[in-house]
C-alpha cells in the first residue's frame, strides 16, 4: 500500500483544481436524496434493508434567499419573510413490509424521519425547509435496467 508521502513524491505540484470553497459536484437535490437517506438508515438500522431509494418530486427554491440582509428594502414586511425550499420526495421500498417499517405504527417513523431530515436539510442550506415524503412500493426496483437507468444508477 502506498503512503501519503511516498504518493507526495510521485505527484506532481499544481493548483488546486476546485477552489476551496467548492463543496461537491452534486446537485442540491442529489445531497437532499442523500440526507434523507442517511437518516432512514440512521433511523431505522438494521430494520430497513439498504435497498431504498429517494427520489426528489420537486425542489422548490423561489423563495431560497429571500431575506438575506443585503436583498430587503428596509420594508418590515420583507424582513419578516424567511428564506425557505421547499422538497417533495419519496422514499422507494421494495416490499410492502418495507413500507410498513418506513410509515411505523400511526406514521410515527416517517414523521421521526421527516423532522430530523428537516433538521439536517435547513443546516445544509441554510433556510427554512418544508419537507414532504411519501413512502412507494416499485417492486425488485434494483433488478430492472430501466429503473436503475431512471433512478440514476447507470
Amino acid at each position: 500500500m502506498l503512503s501519503n508521502e511516498d504518493a507526495r513524491e510521485i505527484l506532481p505540484i499544481g493548483p488546486p483544481l476546485y477552489d476551496p470553497d467548492f463543496f461537491t459536484d452534486r446537485t442540491d437535490r442529489f445531497c437532499a436524496s442523500e440526507l434523507i437517506r442517511e437518516t432512514l438508515f440512521e433511523k431505522l438500522g438494521k430494520e430497513l434493508p439498504y435497498c431504498c431509494e429517494v427520489r426528489i418530486e420537486s425542489f422548490d427554491e423561489s423563495k431560497r434567499n429571500f431575506d438575506d440582509d443585503n436583498n430587503h428594502d428596509g420594508n418590515d414586511e420583507t424582513k419578516r419573510r424567511k428564506s425557505m425550499i421547499r422538497i417533495d420526495a419519496t422514499i422507494i421500498v421494495e416490499r410492502e413490509s418495507q413500507k410498513g417499517i418506513v410509515v411505523g405504527k400511526g406514521g410515527k417513523q416517517i414523521k421521526d424521519v421527516g423532522m430530523d431530515a428537516r433538521k439536517k436539510l435547513q443546516k445544509l442550506f441554510g433556510a427554512k425547509i418544508f419537507l414532504e415524503l411519501r413512502v412507494k412500493v416499485d417492486k425488485n426496483w434494483r433488478n430492472n435496467a430501466d429503473k436503475l437507468k431512471q433512478y440514476g444508477y447507470m
